[in-house]
Parts: C-alpha cells; sequence; structure tokens
C-alpha cells in the first residue's frame, strides 16, 4: 500500500482536461485564420507541473501505461517550449493528443486499482508523526513499529489486528514497569502483574514523596485496565474484537505508555528496549 496526493491527483488532471480544451480550440482558430498562435508561458509552466506530478503518481501506483505516456507529455511540452509563442496546429495536437492519451491512460489503469479514502477521523492515524507522541518512542524505540502498525489498522478498520500490534506494546511497558519496581519475572504472567500492582499499593507519600505517589496512583489505574485486556489477549487468543474495544485498548495503551515513557525519562537517559513479560 502506498500514500498518494489525492489533491495533486485530481487538480492535476481536471487542469490538463481545462487545457487540451483550450488547445484544441486554438488549434481550430488558427486553422481557420492562418498564421501563428500564442500560449501563456504560465499555462506552460502548469501543465508541466501536472504533468510531473502525474508521472510520480503513476510511477507509484505502478501504471505503466501512465507513466510513459506522462513521459511523453513532458517531452512534447520541452520541445513547444521554445515556440509558445509562435505555435502552428501541428505544435498545438502534438500537445493536446498526448494530453488526451494521458488522460485516458489514467482511466484506465485506475480502474484496475483499488484505492482507498479515509474520513479525516481515521486518515489521522497514518501519520508519520508518533502516534503515542515523541517521549514514548524515545523512551521504547522497540515499539515504535507496532505502535504505527497498530495505527493503520485501527484506521483500516482491522480491530483484532490492532489490538495484536498493541498486546507487542504492552508486553515491552509491563516489562519495563516490573524492571522499575524491581518485580522479577516469572513464568506465570499473571503472577508478575499482581506482584507489580502490590508495588504500586505500596507507595506511600510519607516514605516516598508526593509526587511518586500520584505517580504510582495513576500507573495503577492505567494498570487495572491493561490487566483485563492482557488476561483477555492471553486466555482467549483467537478472539476478535470489534472497532468500540480496539479502540478503548488504542487509548488506554496510549496513556499507560505515555505515563510509563514520562517516569522513565527522569529516571533513566537510556531507553528501554528487549525482553517481555511470560504469557
Amino acid at each position: 500500500m502506498i500514500r498518494i496526493d489525492v489533491h495533486h491527483l485530481l487538480a492535476s488532471l481536471t487542469y490538463l482536461a481545462g487545457s487540451h480544451k483550450h488547445l484544441v480550440m486554438m488549434r481550430w482558430q488558427l486553422i481557420e485564420n492562418g498564421g501563428m498562435g500564442q500560449m501563456e508561458v504560465q499555462r506552460f509552466v502548469e501543465m508541466r507541473e501536472c504533468g510531473r506530478r502525474l508521472a510520480v503518481i503513476a510511477d507509484g501506483l505502478d501504471m505503466p501505461a501512465g507513466r510513459a505516456s506522462a513521459g511523453r507529455l513532458l517531452q512534447n511540452l520541452d520541445k513547444v517550449a521554445p515556440f509558445c509563442i509562435a505555435l502552428t496546429p501541428d505544435r498545438l495536437s502534438l500537445v493536446a493528443d498526448e494530453i488526451a492519451i494521458l488522460t485516458s491512460a489514467f482511466q484506465d489503469e485506475m480502474e484496475a486499482r483499488l484505492l482507498f479514502a479515509f474520513p479525516a477521523s481515521s486518515a489521522r492515524y497514518f501519520s508519520t508523526d508518533p502516534l503515542f507522541g515523541e517521549l514514548v518512542e524515545d523512551a521504547f524505540p522497540d515499539v515504535a513499529y507496532d505502535i504505527a502498525e497498530a495505527g493503520k489498522c485501527r484506521a483500516l478498520g482491522r480491530w483484532t489486528a490492532t489490538v495484536m500490534h498493541l498486546m507487542r506494546v504492552l508486553e515491552s511497558g509491563l516489562a519495563a514497569l516490573a524492571k522499575h519496581l524491581d518485580v522479577p519475572s516469572g513464568e506465570n504472567w499473571n503472577s508478575v502483574l499482581g506482584a507489580i500492582e502490590g508495588k504500586l499499593r505500596e507507595v506511600r507519600r510519607r516514605v516516598d514523596g508526593r509526587d511518586e505517589e500520584q505517580w504510582a496512583a495513576e500507573a495503577g489505574v492505567h494498570l487495572r485496565f491493561i490487566k483485563n485486556a492482557w488476561r483477555n489477549h492471553a486466555m482467549h487468543p483467537l478472539e476478535r474484537y470489534d472497532e468500540e474495544r480496539a479502540a478503548q485498548i488504542f487509548e488506554n495503551t496510549r496513556s499507560f505508555m505515555q505515563h510509563l515513557a514520562g517516569k522513565l525519562a527522569m529516571s533513566s537517559a537510556e531507553p528501554f528496549s528487549g525482553g517481555g513479560l511470560a504469557k
């Protein structure tokens, strides 16, 4: 799957269609009246830019006819460029015919391809910016891939796949939390999570300070949801998720990882990587 600029696609095809009508009309006027015609320099520049943009899109979508036709249009525009203020019917035909071939090639080849359009609420999950924020990406570089993939799956409505990627993110986060609280890894993941929860409850303002107590309390709130999500995933690996549950797990995982990343950023300059909890 590739990402294309739809504005460039539609605007370029629309502009070239209008230019084609303009060139055909000019050609017939020259044939009737004789002499030379003139083409505005700006129109020539914009036709060339449209051809260039369509060539890039055709290349990305593996459209050989569109790619070849866009290349020929650019070549023919270069041939006409020195004479843009002294155009003959033949020179106008050279460009007009290639525009017609290009738009036809795009129409034919686009029909053979499946294109997805997302509303703004879903398209944002295809963002190149870190979906969980830069702090999480810096603290957990190993899960950047799964966070990005979880976002793409959410945008595509692949809810179960979204959760599968989020579970890999959570595994890294829970392992980091266990390490921070000096909870040893074990064969039973449920025991490890229970030990983590117990450690968080032991944090007291008088001993550990107000900020530490508040952080532990917030981590405990996140952990209660995460435990349920993790338990359901571990006990029912073939379970299917709907949009509501997947979105809920996505948002809670993001909050949990951001909460952890803030603590790790303060306690260590080293990013967390490797390891996970035994299931």
